[in-house]
């Protein structure tokens, strides 16, 4: 890949930064046969237990056409299934369950690779930063 300019546009920067580390993740998680945005829909679909579409996008910050996008892929995979509840609602499977567990060692390991490459204090501003910069929503 060619060397891209060093841009001062901070939006351009952090969308190169995500990509980077989107594409980061994504090679880790190959294993689990997972994405990093699928593990976190699928993190967030666990802490929640059950959740309709509308609920589960609202927790992990998507409109709910993406979420239903989004959701096709694990439906058709067996990662999650239909259960009780208002509306379009889902619960982890077992295969769900088995793959966010394989999924979790490696996001672990992950972690501890990037806060070595960045640095705890490095590490943390991302986490404080973003923190804030989703704040721009409201």
């Amino acid at each position: 890949m060619s060397k891209l300019y060093n841009s001062t546009c901070y939006c351009t920067n952090l969308r190169r930064s995500a990509n980077a580390m989107s594409e980061f993740y994504d090679s880790a998680l190959k294993e689990a046969e997972l994405t990093i945005s699928q593990y976190y829909l699928l993190v967030n679909l666990s802490r929640l237990g059950k959740a309709n579409i509308t609920h589960w996008s609202e927790q992990v910050g998507l409109d709910r056409s993406t979420m239903v996008r989004n959701i096709k892929p694990l439906q058709s995979r067996g990662l999650i299934e239909g259960a009780e509840g208002h509306g379009k609602t889902f619960t982890l499977s077992e295969k769900g369950q088995h793959a966010l567990d394989t999924a979790t060692v490696i996001w672990q390991q992950m972690q501890e690779k990037m806060e070595q490459f960045l640095g705890k204090e490095d590490a943390d501003a991302i986490l404080r930063i973003g923190s804030r910069l989703q704040d721009l929503k409201d």
